[in-house]
């Protein structure tokens, strides 16, 4: 990524702009992605397919019920909403509204395009559907495909010139430049014309790459926006390597924890501000503890990129003198074929358990959970469990930094596991990684800031 990034720079790729906003950062990830296939496979596992809803005008009169608001938030909570036992939520962003005591009539929701329609939903009385296929929408979209594909706009021949040899790019990638561009745009006029009627106090977001006709649209409209924290990011990605840019990134982005504040994220260093991870209060609050699992019940965490050197390594540990039970939870989109389930069958204390309620909800039930460089290692931390990162049979702790990572217990082989298991000493747990949530600090902020 940082070979990348440094053959942009060299481009002066940002000075590539219309109406203002710089094309580029339109589509710069799948370009890059384009760029990484040509050398190696990529797996994005990022959800960014537009789901056709079935009701047309979801938006429109989701926007209308909210007319005459004053100050109001907008929310645009993740792509991807959880299913909390009886209701569906997102982890970013309700437990804020729970915890910092959103009035009723001072907030939208506006919810991704595949959980519309009739279902539990927390806060549902607030929340809208971001429907992609409203009628205006699609309208204003196909209108801007047709017009950027006859107009052809010299600053998009340009950027496709400037960027085709070094991004090694087939001579049609710019009909593919061209399409997100347009769209692009019929997105950013919709919602300027949608915050000039609600006229929202700030707008808070998941995941910038997702929003960034939002982002503009805010810009455009001098209303400050927020990006939250959504995973563990450690160092380059496809998504947030580069340089900042006030023109369509956020004006602030909002961490976990102090340990998240580094220039991973692509925003200068004082504009990242740790708020702390409300969903954690909000498991806390919720927790069953007639759930809790025996002490030698070890939950492994798994994903599809590590399946059978998982396995492996749990045929190796399971052969250890120690009375062990592991339970493998699945990545969502992690399944076994044929083979994988016959490896399974072979380590006899080993089961696959459910992943279809939130990690958050099962780590809490467990003492010991054990993985490679999953995002869930952290969330265990968090909530006070013994965490190994496993590093042999092809896992590599690639995320271990000594001195600064030491709540975990890296696992090099069988001998490491047995002391681990047998070690009582919970490692010193950083409130760095995963903070609580302050809901005086977190609306101060918002109030003074934005």
């Amino acid at each position: 990524m940082r070979e990348i990034h440094r053959i942009e720079k060299n481009l002066h790729l940002s000075s590539f702009t219309l109406s203002g906003i710089p094309i580029w950062r339109i589509v710069r990830f799948s370009t890059r992605i384009h760029y990484i296939n040509t050398k190696v496979k990529y797996e994005d596992s990022t959800s960014r397919q537009e789901i056709i809803g079935r009701r047309t005008v979801k938006l429109f009169s989701g926007f209308w019920r909210f007319l005459f608001s004053n100050n109001i938030n907008i929310f645009f909570p993740f792509s991807r909403l959880i299913f909390d036992e009886h209701q569906y939520m997102d982890k970013f962003t309700d437990p804020i509204i729970e915890g910092c005591g959103c009035a009723k009539d001072s907030y939208i929701i506006v919810d991704p395009p595949n959980y519309q329609g009739a279902y539990k939903r927390l806060h549902k009385n607030n929340t809208i559907s971001n429907e992609n296929r409203t009628i205006s929408r699609q309208i204003l979209r196909r209108l801007f495909v047709i017009y950027y594909k006859f107009r052809k706009f010299d600053t998009v021949e340009k950027l496709f010139n400037s960027i085709k040899e070094p991004f090694v790019l087939p001579d049609n990638y710019i009909n593919v430049i061209n399409r997100k561009v347009a769209i692009f745009f019929a997105d950013y006029y919709y919602f300027i014309f949608w915050f000039s009627i609600l006229k929202p106090k700030r707008v808070l977001l998941v995941y910038r790459e997702a929003h960034f006709p939002e982002i503009a649209a805010c810009k455009a409209l001098s209303i400050p926006v927020a990006e939250f924290q959504h995973g563990i990011t450690l160092d380059d990605t496809t998504s947030y390597t580069g340089d900042y840019d006030l023109r369509i990134d956020p004006d602030y982005f909002l961490i976990f924890g102090n340990y998240w504040k580094g220039p991973q994220f692509g925003i200068p260093l004082e504009r990242i501000i740790p708020v702390g991870w409300a969903y954690g209060d909000y498991v806390i609050s919720h927790l069953d503890d007639s759930s809790k699992q025996p002490q030698n019940v070890v939950l492994v965490i798994s994903s599809s990129e590590i399946s059978e050197q998982i396995l492996n390594t749990l045929e190796i540990l399971s052969k250890s003198s120690l009375d062990v039970q592991f339970h493998i939870r699945l990545h969502p989109n992690e399944s076994y074929d044929d083979r994988l389930w016959k490896k399974l069958k072979a380590i006899p204390n080993a089961q696959i358990v459910s992943n279809k309620i939130d990690s958050a909800k099962i780590l809490p039930q467990y003492t010991k959970v054990i993985g490679e460089n999953s995002s869930v290692l952290y969330e265990a931390l968090s909530y006070g469990c013994k965490v190994g990162m496993l590093n042999f049979c092809g896992l590599h702790a690639a995320t271990y930094i000594p001195g600064i990572q030491d709540s975990f217990t890296i696992i090099n082989g069988k001998d490491d596991f047995v002391f681990f298991m047998m070690d009582t000493k919970i490692k010193e747990n950083s409130n760095a990684f995963y903070s609580k949530f302050n809901a005086g600090f977190f609306n101060s902020f918002i109030e003074e800031k934005m």
